[in-house]
C-alpha cells in the first residue's frame, strides 16, 4: 500500500511575491560564490517553501541558462528532505529565488550536477541554521 507524500515545495510565480522577496528578503552568497539566494522567511500555517529561479540573459545563451536552471531544479529536487523536517516543525514558510552569482557561460561553459551541489547544499544549509532554526 502506497502512501501519498505532501509536497513542501511549490513555484514562486506571483510577480508580487517575487517583488516582496528581492524587497524585504535577505541575500544568501553560497561559500564557492558560485550562487546566491533571496530568502523571505514568513510565518504561515501551510509550512511550503516556494522556489524560482531567476538567470539574467547576460548569463549566457538560452541553452546555457534552461541546462542551469535544470540542474538547481534537479539537486533541489534530491535535497529536499533536508528542510522539510525544519518547515514541519516551526510552522514557517520560505520563499527562495536562486540565481547565479559569480557563474556565466564565458567562465563555465559546461555545468555539471557535481560542480553546483555544494553550493546548494551550502545555502541550504545557512537557511536551516540562520532562518529555521534548527
Amino acid at each position: 500500500m502506497m502512501t501519498s507524500e505532501v509536497n513542501i515545495f511549490e513555484r514562486l510565480k506571483s510577480k508580487s511575491d517575487i517583488k516582496n522577496v528581492y524587497k524585504m528578503g535577505s541575500v544568501i552568497i553560497s561559500k564557492d560564490r558560485k550562487l546566491k539566494a533571496n530568502l523571505l522567511s514568513s510565518e504561515s500555517r501551510t509550512n511550503k517553501v516556494r522556489i524560482a529561479i531567476s538567470v539574467s540573459s547576460k548569463a549566457g545563451s538560452s541553452v546555457w541558462r534552461n541546462r542551469l536552471k535544470r540542474i538547481i531544479r534537479e539537486i533541489i529536487r534530491e535535497e529536499k528532505e533536508f528542510l522539510k523536517e525544519p518547515i514541519n516543525n516551526n510552522n514557517q514558510g520560505l520563499s527562495i529565488i536562486f540565481s547565479p552569482y559569480r557563474i556565466n557561460q564565458a567562465s563555465d561553459h559546461q555545468l555539471l550536477l557535481k560542480d553546483l551541489r555544494p553550493a546548494i547544499k551550502d545555502i541550504l544549509n545557512k537557511i536551516k541554521k540562520n532562518f529555521i532554526g534548527n
